[in-house]
Parts: structure tokens; sequence; C-alpha cells
């Protein structure tokens, strides 16, 4: 929170600065060594911002892309789980099957072994 004050604060000073620089330059009179290094820093100042901005744009720019991928795996972990809930009651109904199968071929062999 400071650090976000004293910054704006130096901004606004180096803006200042600036403008009465420039106002200085259409004077036609000549800049002190302090002129020179005010404008510089206002240059690297700005510099900076942009670079800033640039950043935080490519952050969000990665960030929307990871968010994105993120969501096309869950919706791929969702289908495969869906797949996986499919799969297990296939096997259950064949379970079944193969229960109600093996209990008819039981049932076949005792009424062999009864009547044969």
């Amino acid at each position: 929170m400071v650090e976000a004050v004293v910054t704006s604060v130096l901004e606004e000073a180096l803006k200042q600065a600036s403008e009465r620089i420039a106002k200085k330059i259409t004077e036609g009179k000549r800049l002190t060594s302090t002129d020179v290094i005010i404008l510089l820093l206002d240059q690297m100042n700005r510099r900076m911002e942009a670079m800033n901005e640039s950043l935080n744009r490519r952050i969000d720019d990665l960030n929307s892309s990871l968010n994105k991928r993120i969501d096309d795996i869950n919706k791929r972990i969702d289908d495969t789980n869906k797949r996986i809930d499919e799969i297990k009651e296939d096997l259950r109904s064949l379970h079944q099957e193969v229960s109600s199968i093996k209990s008819d071929i039981m049932a076949l062999m005792r009424e062999k072994l009864k009547t044969g």
C-alpha cells in the first residue's frame, strides 16, 4: 500500500518536473544536469510502465490459456468418468446375465441327472 502511494507520488513528481523542463526547452533556456537526469528518469519510468503493462497482458493471456486447458482437461476427466460408470453398469448387467445363465445350466444339469 505504502509502495503504491510512494510510486504514485514519484510518478506525479516526474510528470510535473518533465512538464516544467519541456516549458523550459520551448522557451529556449538551457537545461541543467538535474533537468537531464529528471528527463532520463521520466523516460525510464515510462518504459518500466510499458514493460509492466506488457508483462501483465502476457500473464493474463497465459492465465486464460491455462484456465481453458484446465477446463478442457476437466471435461475429459468427466467424460472418462462417465465412460467408466457406463462400463461398470455393463459389467453388472453382464455379471447378472452370466449368473442367470449359470443358474439355468445348473438347473438343466440337475434335471438331466434326475432323468438320466
